[in-house]
Protein backbone atom coordinates (compact mmCIF):
# COMPACT_ATOMS: atom_id res chain seq x y z
CA UNK A 1 0.00 0.00 0.00
CA UNK A 2 1.05 3.62 -0.37
CA UNK A 3 0.74 6.07 2.79
CA UNK A 4 1.33 9.58 2.15
CA UNK A 5 2.24 11.54 5.36
CA UNK A 6 1.37 15.67 4.71
CA UNK A 7 2.86 18.60 7.13
CA UNK A 8 3.76 21.73 7.60
CA UNK A 9 7.28 22.76 6.78
CA UNK A 10 7.99 22.99 10.58
CA UNK A 11 11.04 20.65 12.04
CA UNK A 12 8.48 19.80 15.54
CA UNK A 13 5.76 18.65 13.35
CA UNK A 14 7.71 16.85 10.97
CA UNK A 15 9.22 15.46 14.34
CA UNK A 16 6.50 13.95 15.33
CA UNK A 17 5.27 12.46 12.64
CA UNK A 18 8.14 10.25 11.82
CA UNK A 19 7.90 7.32 14.53
CA UNK A 20 4.26 6.37 12.82
CA UNK A 21 5.78 6.87 9.17
CA UNK A 22 8.99 4.68 10.37
CA UNK A 23 6.57 1.84 11.54
CA UNK A 24 4.62 1.98 8.58
CA UNK A 25 7.81 2.02 5.95
CA UNK A 26 8.85 -1.56 8.18
CA UNK A 27 5.41 -3.48 7.62
CA UNK A 28 6.42 -3.11 3.84
CA UNK A 29 4.43 -0.68 2.71
CA UNK A 30 5.43 2.63 0.30
CA UNK A 31 6.04 5.99 2.66
CA UNK A 32 6.75 9.39 1.26
CA UNK A 33 5.82 12.88 2.54
CA UNK A 34 4.16 15.57 1.36
CA UNK A 35 5.89 19.19 2.21
CA UNK A 36 6.98 22.47 1.52
CA UNK A 37 9.95 22.38 -1.51
CA UNK A 38 12.81 23.68 0.95
CA UNK A 39 12.01 21.27 3.62
CA UNK A 40 12.27 18.08 2.00
CA UNK A 41 16.12 17.94 2.34
CA UNK A 42 15.34 17.37 5.82
CA UNK A 43 12.37 14.75 5.08
CA UNK A 44 15.03 12.65 2.71
CA UNK A 45 17.56 12.96 5.68
CA UNK A 46 15.06 11.22 7.66
CA UNK A 47 14.96 8.33 5.27
CA UNK A 48 11.89 9.27 2.99
CA UNK A 49 10.42 9.97 -0.40
CA UNK A 50 9.19 13.56 0.02
CA UNK A 51 7.08 15.91 -2.87
CA UNK A 52 7.28 19.17 -2.55
CA UNK A 53 3.57 20.45 -1.62
CA UNK A 54 2.39 23.63 -0.69
CA UNK A 55 3.67 27.06 0.16
CA UNK A 56 7.84 27.18 0.20
CA UNK A 57 8.49 28.74 3.60
CA UNK A 58 10.63 26.71 5.40
CA UNK A 59 13.25 29.41 5.86
CA UNK A 60 10.86 31.61 7.18
CA UNK A 61 11.66 33.06 10.62
CA UNK A 62 7.85 34.20 11.49
CA UNK A 63 5.46 31.82 10.56
CA UNK A 64 2.32 33.83 9.73
CA UNK A 65 4.06 37.48 9.02
CA UNK A 66 4.44 36.65 4.95
CA UNK A 67 1.12 35.47 4.29
CA UNK A 68 -0.86 38.05 2.81
CA UNK A 69 -4.02 36.52 4.41
CA UNK A 70 -2.65 37.68 8.19
CA UNK A 71 -3.72 41.30 8.38
CA UNK A 72 -7.70 40.08 7.34
CA UNK A 73 -7.44 37.09 9.38
CA UNK A 74 -6.22 39.08 12.83
CA UNK A 75 -9.04 41.84 12.00
CA UNK A 76 -11.54 39.29 11.77
CA UNK A 77 -10.62 36.92 14.83
CA UNK A 78 -9.12 38.24 18.50
CA UNK A 79 -8.54 34.55 20.11
CA UNK A 80 -4.80 34.04 19.16
CA UNK A 81 -5.24 30.35 19.00
CA UNK A 82 -7.86 30.47 16.68
CA UNK A 83 -5.96 33.35 14.53
CA UNK A 84 -3.35 30.32 14.01
CA UNK A 85 -5.62 28.03 13.02
CA UNK A 86 -7.50 30.25 10.68
CA UNK A 87 -4.30 31.27 9.09
CA UNK A 88 -2.89 27.32 8.75
CA UNK A 89 -6.26 27.08 6.84
CA UNK A 90 -6.61 29.88 4.89
CA UNK A 91 -2.87 30.61 4.13
CA UNK A 92 -1.44 27.68 3.53
CA UNK A 93 -3.88 24.95 2.80
CA UNK A 94 -5.27 26.15 -0.89
CA UNK A 95 -2.02 25.71 -2.39
CA UNK A 96 -0.83 22.74 -0.36
CA UNK A 97 -4.59 21.42 -1.75
CA UNK A 98 -4.05 22.18 -5.22
CA UNK A 99 -0.74 20.64 -5.22
CA UNK A 100 -1.65 17.53 -3.40
CA UNK A 101 -4.88 17.04 -5.78
CA UNK A 102 -2.24 16.97 -8.97
CA UNK A 103 0.39 14.78 -7.10
CA UNK A 104 -2.49 12.19 -6.06
CA UNK A 105 -3.91 11.67 -9.47
CA UNK A 106 -0.78 10.42 -10.25
CA UNK A 107 1.01 8.66 -7.42
CA UNK A 108 -2.69 7.32 -6.33
CA UNK A 109 -1.78 6.89 -2.39
CA UNK A 110 -4.36 4.42 -0.18
CA UNK A 111 -4.45 7.07 2.75
CA UNK A 112 -3.43 10.18 3.92
CA UNK A 113 -1.91 10.83 7.28
CA UNK A 114 -1.66 14.41 8.65
CA UNK A 115 -0.67 16.07 11.29
CA UNK A 116 -2.87 18.39 13.28
CA UNK A 117 -2.57 22.05 11.47
CA UNK A 118 -1.87 20.40 8.45
CA UNK A 119 -5.46 20.92 6.59
CA UNK A 120 -4.85 20.59 2.31
CA UNK A 121 -4.45 16.78 2.69
CA UNK A 122 -7.95 15.91 4.86
CA UNK A 123 -9.52 18.13 1.67
CA UNK A 124 -7.88 16.13 -1.18
CA UNK A 125 -8.16 13.20 0.46
CA UNK A 126 -11.96 13.91 0.40
CA UNK A 127 -11.88 14.70 -2.59
CA UNK A 128 -10.25 11.27 -3.78
CA UNK A 129 -12.40 9.44 -1.63
CA UNK A 130 -9.00 8.62 0.38
CA UNK A 131 -9.31 7.67 3.84
CA UNK A 132 -7.38 9.91 6.00
CA UNK A 133 -5.88 9.91 9.49
CA UNK A 134 -4.29 12.52 11.82
CA UNK A 135 -2.02 12.40 14.77
CA UNK A 136 -3.27 14.04 17.89
CA UNK A 137 -0.98 16.54 19.81
CA UNK A 138 -1.16 17.68 23.72
CA UNK A 139 -4.25 18.98 22.89
CA UNK A 140 -7.15 17.78 20.22
CA UNK A 141 -6.76 20.58 17.78
CA UNK A 142 -10.35 20.50 15.87
CA UNK A 143 -11.98 22.94 13.66
CA UNK A 144 -14.99 22.77 14.80
CA UNK A 145 -14.00 25.36 17.87
CA UNK A 146 -14.13 28.92 15.86
CA UNK A 147 -12.79 27.82 12.56
CA UNK A 148 -15.75 26.43 10.25
CA UNK A 149 -16.19 29.34 8.09
CA UNK A 150 -12.25 29.18 6.92
CA UNK A 151 -12.48 25.10 6.04
CA UNK A 152 -15.61 25.80 4.98
CA UNK A 153 -14.33 27.86 2.36
CA UNK A 154 -11.32 25.70 1.54
CA UNK A 155 -13.97 22.94 1.36
CA UNK A 156 -16.09 24.95 -1.12
CA UNK A 157 -12.82 26.39 -3.17
CA UNK A 158 -12.09 23.15 -4.27
CA UNK A 159 -15.57 22.14 -4.47
CA UNK A 160 -16.63 19.37 -1.79
CA UNK A 161 -20.06 20.44 -0.80
CA UNK A 162 -20.59 22.60 2.58
CA UNK A 163 -20.77 20.41 5.74
CA UNK A 164 -22.00 23.00 8.67
CA UNK A 165 -21.22 19.85 11.41
CA UNK A 166 -17.59 19.21 9.39
CA UNK A 167 -18.42 15.51 10.26
CA UNK A 168 -15.87 14.20 7.91
CA UNK A 169 -13.31 15.94 9.33
CA UNK A 170 -11.27 13.38 11.38
CA UNK A 171 -14.08 10.29 10.91
CA UNK A 172 -11.56 7.84 10.30
CA UNK A 173 -8.56 7.62 12.52
CA UNK A 174 -7.17 9.73 15.02
CA UNK A 175 -4.05 8.79 16.77
CA UNK A 176 -2.51 10.23 19.89
CA UNK A 177 0.61 8.85 22.07
CA UNK A 178 -0.26 11.01 25.27
CA UNK A 179 -1.44 8.58 28.60
CA UNK A 180 -4.84 7.67 29.43
CA UNK A 181 -4.89 10.43 32.62
CA UNK A 182 -3.90 12.79 29.91
CA UNK A 183 -7.54 14.03 29.13
CA UNK A 184 -9.45 16.86 28.07
CA UNK A 185 -13.27 17.75 29.11
CA UNK A 186 -13.41 20.22 25.94
CA UNK A 187 -12.81 20.09 23.17
CA UNK A 188 -13.45 16.05 23.16
CA UNK A 189 -11.24 14.04 21.02
CA UNK A 190 -13.95 11.65 18.23
CA UNK A 191 -14.44 8.46 18.97
CA UNK A 192 -11.81 7.08 16.40
CA UNK A 193 -9.19 7.54 18.96
CA UNK A 194 -6.80 5.32 20.06
CA UNK A 195 -3.41 5.41 22.70
CA UNK A 196 0.11 4.18 20.65
CA UNK A 197 3.39 4.11 22.77
CA UNK A 198 5.43 6.21 19.98
CA UNK A 199 9.13 7.08 21.20
CA UNK A 200 9.96 10.41 20.67
CA UNK A 201 11.73 11.30 17.32
CA UNK A 202 14.52 14.53 16.69
CA UNK A 203 17.36 13.05 14.78
CA UNK A 204 16.61 14.68 11.51
CA UNK A 205 18.58 17.70 12.37
CA UNK A 206 21.59 15.88 12.98
CA UNK A 207 24.34 16.85 16.32
CA UNK A 208 25.77 15.16 18.13
CA UNK A 209 25.67 15.32 21.93
CA UNK A 210 28.76 18.21 22.70
CA UNK A 211 31.48 16.67 24.39
CA UNK A 212 31.27 18.99 27.61
CA UNK A 213 28.17 16.80 29.06
CA UNK A 214 30.11 13.84 30.13
CA UNK A 215 32.21 16.23 32.02
CA UNK A 216 28.91 18.40 34.41
CA UNK A 217 30.17 18.64 37.92
CA UNK A 218 27.87 16.28 40.09
CA UNK A 219 24.96 18.55 40.65
CA UNK A 220 21.19 18.99 39.23
CA UNK A 221 20.87 19.51 35.73
CA UNK A 222 18.58 21.71 34.19
CA UNK A 223 17.57 21.58 30.09
CA UNK A 224 15.68 24.76 28.51
CA UNK A 225 14.00 24.90 25.24
CA UNK A 226 11.71 26.74 23.27
CA UNK A 227 11.21 24.47 20.48
CA UNK A 228 12.01 25.04 17.28
CA UNK A 229 8.97 27.33 15.72
CA UNK A 230 7.98 29.80 18.36
CA UNK A 231 11.73 30.28 19.58
CA UNK A 232 12.26 34.12 18.11
CA UNK A 233 12.38 35.16 21.75
CA UNK A 234 15.52 36.39 23.33
CA UNK A 235 14.18 37.90 25.83
CA UNK A 236 12.52 34.78 26.96
CA UNK A 237 16.10 33.18 26.59
CA UNK A 238 17.63 36.23 28.81
CA UNK A 239 15.55 35.27 31.65
CA UNK A 240 15.85 32.30 31.75
CA UNK A 241 19.35 32.82 32.08
CA UNK A 242 19.09 35.21 34.62
CA UNK A 243 17.06 33.21 36.20
CA UNK A 244 19.67 29.85 36.97
CA UNK A 245 23.21 31.64 36.35
CA UNK A 246 23.31 32.05 40.05
CA UNK A 247 22.28 28.76 40.89
CA UNK A 248 24.32 25.29 41.43
CA UNK A 249 22.66 23.44 38.47
CA UNK A 250 24.39 22.66 35.12
CA UNK A 251 22.21 24.84 32.94
CA UNK A 252 21.97 23.94 29.47
CA UNK A 253 19.85 26.00 26.71
CA UNK A 254 19.48 25.08 23.21
CA UNK A 255 18.18 28.68 21.02
CA UNK A 256 16.96 26.89 17.81
CA UNK A 257 18.53 26.98 14.49
CA UNK A 258 17.84 30.35 13.20
CA UNK A 259 19.47 32.30 16.46
CA UNK A 260 23.33 32.76 17.33
CA UNK A 261 24.01 31.39 20.98
CA UNK A 262 27.04 34.00 20.99
CA UNK A 263 24.56 36.54 21.29
CA UNK A 264 23.77 35.49 24.73
CA UNK A 265 27.67 35.66 25.66
CA UNK A 266 29.09 36.02 28.82
CA UNK A 267 27.83 33.61 30.50
CA UNK A 268 29.04 31.77 33.83
CA UNK A 269 30.57 28.21 33.45
CA UNK A 270 27.65 25.96 34.45
CA UNK A 271 25.87 27.62 31.65
CA UNK A 272 25.93 26.32 28.45
CA UNK A 273 23.94 27.25 25.12
CA UNK A 274 23.85 25.26 21.68
CA UNK A 275 21.55 25.77 18.65
CA UNK A 276 19.98 22.26 18.98
CA UNK A 277 21.22 18.78 20.68
CA UNK A 278 18.43 16.14 19.69
CA UNK A 279 16.63 15.53 23.51
CA UNK A 280 16.39 12.02 23.11
CA UNK A 281 20.33 12.47 23.77
CA UNK A 282 20.48 14.61 26.28
CA UNK A 283 17.34 14.31 28.60
CA UNK A 284 19.12 11.04 30.11
CA UNK A 285 21.45 13.05 31.62
CA UNK A 286 18.62 16.08 33.10
CA UNK A 287 16.60 15.87 35.99
CA UNK A 288 14.25 18.54 34.91
CA UNK A 289 13.51 20.60 31.70
CA UNK A 290 12.33 24.15 31.24
CA UNK A 291 10.20 24.75 27.65
CA UNK A 292 7.13 26.42 26.38
CA UNK A 293 4.68 23.91 26.42
CA UNK A 294 5.31 22.50 23.02
CA UNK A 295 4.04 18.61 22.26
CA UNK A 296 7.42 17.18 21.30
CA UNK A 297 9.38 18.39 24.08
CA UNK A 298 5.99 17.30 26.42
CA UNK A 299 6.03 14.18 24.85
CA UNK A 300 10.14 13.96 25.34
CA UNK A 301 9.75 14.93 29.30
CA UNK A 302 6.65 12.35 29.69
CA UNK A 303 8.98 9.50 28.02
CA UNK A 304 11.85 10.11 30.42
CA UNK A 305 9.96 10.97 33.64
CA UNK A 306 10.94 14.57 33.69
CA UNK A 307 8.80 17.07 36.02
CA UNK A 308 8.88 20.13 33.62
CA UNK A 309 8.47 23.97 34.24
CA UNK A 310 6.34 25.56 31.60
CA UNK A 311 7.00 28.91 30.38
CA UNK A 312 4.25 29.29 27.33
CA UNK A 313 5.04 31.20 24.01
CA UNK A 314 2.02 31.90 21.43
CA UNK A 315 1.68 28.89 20.20
CA UNK A 316 -1.77 28.02 20.45
CA UNK A 317 -1.79 25.19 22.22
CA UNK A 318 1.18 25.87 24.63
CA UNK A 319 -0.83 27.77 27.25
CA UNK A 320 -3.58 24.56 27.75
CA UNK A 321 -0.26 22.13 27.78
CA UNK A 322 0.84 23.95 30.93
CA UNK A 323 -2.59 24.45 32.54
CA UNK A 324 -2.61 19.98 31.87
CA UNK A 325 0.57 19.39 33.43
CA UNK A 326 -0.23 21.66 36.84
CA UNK A 327 -3.65 19.65 37.36
CA UNK A 328 -1.49 16.61 36.37
CA UNK A 329 0.71 17.33 39.14
CA UNK A 330 3.98 16.79 37.08
CA UNK A 331 5.29 20.45 36.77
CA UNK A 332 5.38 24.25 37.67
CA UNK A 333 3.56 27.01 35.03
CA UNK A 334 5.52 30.72 34.53
CA UNK A 335 3.98 32.93 32.98
CA UNK A 336 4.79 36.71 31.76
CA UNK A 337 6.39 38.10 28.54
CA UNK A 338 9.02 37.74 29.85
CA UNK A 339 8.77 35.87 33.17
CA UNK A 340 10.41 37.08 35.92
CA UNK A 341 13.85 35.52 36.42
CA UNK A 342 13.04 34.77 40.39
CA UNK A 343 9.77 33.04 39.55
CA UNK A 344 11.43 30.83 37.06
CA UNK A 345 14.16 30.16 39.71
CA UNK A 346 11.21 29.35 42.58
CA UNK A 347 9.64 26.94 40.17
CA UNK A 348 12.94 24.94 39.32
CA UNK A 349 13.76 24.78 42.64
CA UNK A 350 9.84 23.41 43.18
CA UNK A 351 10.02 20.80 41.01
CA UNK A 352 14.01 19.67 41.97
CA UNK A 353 13.05 19.78 45.46
CA UNK A 354 9.73 18.57 46.00
CA UNK A 355 9.59 14.74 45.24
CA UNK A 356 5.78 14.42 44.64
CA UNK A 357 6.49 16.30 40.89
CA UNK A 358 9.07 13.71 39.40
CA UNK A 359 6.87 10.80 41.09
CA UNK A 360 3.75 11.93 39.40
CA UNK A 361 6.38 12.38 35.74
CA UNK A 362 7.29 8.95 36.05
CA UNK A 363 4.15 7.53 36.71
CA UNK A 364 2.94 8.99 33.52
CA UNK A 365 5.80 7.49 32.08
CA UNK A 366 4.85 4.07 32.94
CA UNK A 367 1.17 4.75 31.41
CA UNK A 368 2.60 6.11 27.68
CA UNK A 369 5.03 3.30 28.03
CA UNK A 370 2.29 0.26 28.69
CA UNK A 371 0.17 1.46 25.70
CA UNK A 372 -0.05 -0.85 22.61
CA UNK A 373 2.89 -0.45 20.36
CA UNK A 374 3.05 1.15 16.66
CA UNK A 375 2.93 -2.23 15.24
CA UNK A 376 -0.85 -2.07 16.34
CA UNK A 377 -1.42 1.33 15.29
CA UNK A 378 0.08 0.01 11.65
CA UNK A 379 -2.42 -2.61 11.55
CA UNK A 380 -5.24 -0.08 12.21
CA UNK A 381 -4.11 2.10 9.24
CA UNK A 382 -3.92 -1.32 6.99
CA UNK A 383 -7.69 -2.30 7.71
CA UNK A 384 -8.62 1.24 7.03
CA UNK A 385 -7.04 1.74 4.30
CA UNK A 386 -8.43 -1.66 2.58
CA UNK A 387 -12.06 -1.23 4.04
CA UNK A 388 -12.64 3.09 4.59
CA UNK A 389 -14.34 1.98 7.40
CA UNK A 390 -14.11 4.34 10.63
CA UNK A 391 -12.18 2.63 13.32
CA UNK A 392 -14.19 3.42 16.21
CA UNK A 393 -12.83 3.22 19.84
CA UNK A 394 -15.51 0.97 21.72
CA UNK A 395 -14.32 2.73 25.16
CA UNK A 396 -14.93 5.86 23.82
CA UNK A 397 -18.62 4.87 23.04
Amino acid sequence: MRFLFTTQPLVGHFHAMVPLAQAVKDHGHEVAFATGEGFCRIVKQAGFDCFPCGRNWFSSRDTFADLSEWPAIQAAVSHPAIQQIWGFILGFGPQMADDLIELMSRWKPDMIVREPVEFGGYVAAELFDVPHASIKWAVYITPRHGCVEPLTELRLRHGLPEEPGLESFDRYFVLTTMPPSWQFIDPTPPVVSHRFCMPPFDHSIKRDLPAWVHTLPDQPTIYATLGTTFNQAPDRFQALIAALSTEDFNTIITVGESMDPAQFHPLPPHVKIEQYIPQTLILPYCDALIFHGGFNSLHSALWHGLPVVITPLEGGDQRITGQQCVGLGMGVMVEGEPPEPEAVRSAVKAVLDQPSYRQRAQELQREIKALPSLSEAVQRLEILARTHEPQVNEHLL
